[in-house]
């Protein structure tokens, strides 16, 4: 087989900001730099990638252009001058006027499944999604998505053949495991104003993930376990002052403490090995990595039952009904009564989390795309 060149759509790392999106294919880039010395990888973006990678790479820079024309006319024309075998999009968009084969990753379509955000969209964005959205999807030889459930959405919602689609789950990076440099958990604890025994929720505060619910069940124990605090650890936009107008009136300012957005710098592993108890209590996932990192942390998880999180949680922790505000209460109250049942939780998140290792999906990933390539040669 002779040497083949992998495009990549490298936009989610050239800022050095890792979103979600980014830190999957970060960790994608890095395992392929490793293995493979053969074909040769070449990144797409509008500006330079920080030097964080070695190995068989290349990187392309095309000057910036409003989105659509970057996607549709300057990638291709890029794609052809570069002599891509096969492209990979590390989300939905893709270009459509390439014969170069595309293999892209959908991670959910939340925005035309969560009956909230169905609601919400305008008819425009609707249009897009519903009609691009499924000519992307189409498109492609081949998608990537991270849960069964996220397959079966794009199945139904976009009509997209099932064999078409490979689940591969989420990494879960190295740097999420149990901490126990007291120095460094010392330094967090003061840094973030945590106190010393809390129960964590770390995300975002929009609807989906349903962060009113647990406000509200940990009322439910304001009497109760008065040496616990809820710590809320996500970014205080306008979703997250909506959360904490809502502390404020039902009196909890005194017992929740907002730690504003934790980056990568702010030590979130640190963060989620001080917590008793982490709870995503979300109403949507395509895949849901928090609990992941919890459980990767050893700490107890208590999980919505709902999408895709048992898929991901499985029976390492506790999954619970996240409407269901007087159970999840229940739920929390007995696990804090419990050091026993928190230590077996822990020891069970552990084992788990080996399952979802970055080397083991970017593994996954990289065997994939290379069988692709020997399939098309």
């Amino acid at each position: 087989m002779p040497v083949m060149r992998i495009g990549v759509d490298a936009r989610e790392i050239q800022n050095g900001v890792i979103t979600g999106i980014g830190r999957s294919l970060a960790n994608f880039i890095e395992y392929f730099s490793v293995n493979e010395k053969k074909h040769k990888l070449i990144l797409f973006s509008e500006r330079k990638i920080p030097p964080n990678f070695n190995g068989n790479l290349e990187q392309v820079t095309i000057d910036h252009s409003p989105t659509l024309i970057w996607d549709q006319i300057r990638l291709p024309r890029a794609l052809k001058a570069f002599q891509i075998d096969l492209f990979y999009s590390p989300y939905y968009k893709v270009p459509l006027f390439t014969n170069i084969p595309i293999v892209n990753q959908i991670l959910d379509l939340m925005f035309l499944e969560f009956h909230q955000y169905k609601q919400e969209i305008s008819i425009p964005r609707k249009l897009y999604y519903t009609t691009l959205g499924k000519a992307f999807a189409k498109k492609s030889i081949s998608i990537i998505t991270d849960s069964e459930h996220a397959k079966q959405d794009i199945i139904q919602i976009w009509s997209i053949n099932h064999e078409k689609i490979e689940v591969i789950p989420l990494g879960l990076g190295n740097r999420y495991k149990p901490v126990n440099d007291l120095h460094l958990l010392n330094k967090v604890k003061s840094n973030l104003k945590l106190p010393d025994k809390f129960i964590l929720y770390l995300g975002n505060f929009k609807p989906h993930k349903n962060v009113s619910s647990l406000v509200k069940a940990f009322k439910r124990l304001e009497n109760r376990f008065l040496e616990y605090k809820l710590v809320l650890a996500g970014p205080i936009d306008k979703h997250g002052e909506r959360i904490r107008d809502l502390v404020s009136e039902i009196g909890l300012k005194e017992r929740v403490v907002f730690t504003n957005t934790v980056k990568e710098d702010d030590f979130p592993e640190a963060l989620i090995s001080l917590a008793d108890i982490f709870v995503f209590p979300s109403l949507y996932e395509g895949f849901g990595l928090p609990p992941l990192e919890a459980m990767g942390c050893g700490t107890p998880v208590i999980a919505s039952n709902l999408t895709s999180i048992p898929e991901v949680v499985g029976d390492a922790g506790i999954l619970v009904n996240p409407l269901d505000i007087e159970s999840m209460s229940q739920t929390i109250g007995d696990l804090i009564k419990e050091p026993e049942k928190r230590e077996l939780l822990a020891k069970k998140g552990l084992e788990r989390a080996k399952l979802f290792r970055e080397n083991n999906t970017s593994g996954r990933l990289f065997d994939h795309i290379i069988s692709l390539l020997e399939k098309g040669k």
